[in-house]
């Protein structure tokens, strides 16, 4: 129970961390995107 446990932590924390580095790289595009428009 507590090796159950232990597994569905550690697969939730990355699959926490795949979507949090998922978002930071489209939040960097929008602001690359954004950045280029302004300058042209």
């Amino acid at each position: 129970m507590s090796l159950f446990f232990m597994y569905s932590f550690v697969l939730s924390r990355l699959w926490r961390k795949k979507i949090a580095i998922r978002l930071l790289l489209y939040i960097q595009d929008n602001v690359t995107l954004i950045v280029f428009l302004n300058k042209n």
